[in-house]
């Protein structure tokens, strides 16, 4: 895809729980912990606008009213997810002001210090459900769990994602899906309320396709991620 701004909108969801942060979160919102002086959602918000997106959604909860006021004057959209239902039901509440087809979706404490993957997966959409795949390298993927494992692939097509075992370490070398995708109409045309069900079954009819970015990949989500990061953000 060619031209500076992406003619969709982005997505990102921050009304989770956030329960393996909770020693750490601000005003109860983990996506308000600071690193390398800039909050994560704040990392998130530049990420996509330096890739060229102008019109941003952030998915909040009624329970995290810190977020609203961080973002009162942000110059972005912000919907509520009532409950805490996943990640695909939040995805549904910002579909209800959003223009349909393609979105890109940003999770906020997943950080990557050396690229911009919104803007590798800007770049390389062609219409399919895209997600941004990373090789697993030490010492940063030693604090990854093994969810989201590619299994199975050609080319730059996915055609399998592994189980989720979140008491097991990341393998090294092999590939994983991160927090950034392209999701498509062909995915809400499949949805059944689990983004992984619904990406393996885009995956066996040869509909979703990887673009793979060369960067650390840090899941800001977990402490000894956290800390990796301000390892990192604070050098």
């Amino acid at each position: 895809m060619s031209g500076s701004n992406p003619p969709f909108w982005a997505v990102i969801p921050a009304a989770g729980l956030g329960t393996r942060m909770v020693e750490n979160a601000v005003l109860g919102c983990k996506e308000l912990i600071e690193i390398g002086g800039k909050t994560m959602l704040e990392h998130t918000i530049q990420e996509l606008e330096n890739a060229g997106f102008e019109q941003i959604v952030v998915v909040s909860s009624p329970s995290k009213p810190a977020i609203d006021n961080e973002l009162m004057n942000r110059g972005v959209k912000i919907v509520h997810q009532v409950e805490p239902k996943g990640l695909v039901d939040a995805i549904k509440c910002a579909r209800d002001i959003i223009d349909s087809g393609p979105c890109l979706i940003a999770l906020p404490d997943v950080l990557f210090p050396d690229t911009n993957p919104s803007a590798e997966l800007v770049s390389a959409f062609e219409g399919e459900t895209l997600l941004a795949v990373v090789q697993v390298e030490a010492p940063w993927g030693s604090q990854l769990k093994d969810t989201g494992r590619v299994t199975e692939w050609h080319e730059n097509k996915i055609l399998g994602i592994s189980d989720k075992f979140p008491n097991q370490d990341f393998p090294m070398g092999e590939y994983r899906i991160t927090g950034r995708a392209i999701w498509t109409e062909a995915f809400w045309e499949i949805e059944d309320d689990d983004e992984v069900s619904t990406l393996r079954c885009l995956g066996s009819l040869e509909k979703l396709s990887a673009c793979f970015v060369k960067t650390k990949y840090i899941d800001v989500g977990n402490p000894k991620g956290y800390k990796y990061a301000q390892s990192i953000f604070n050098q």
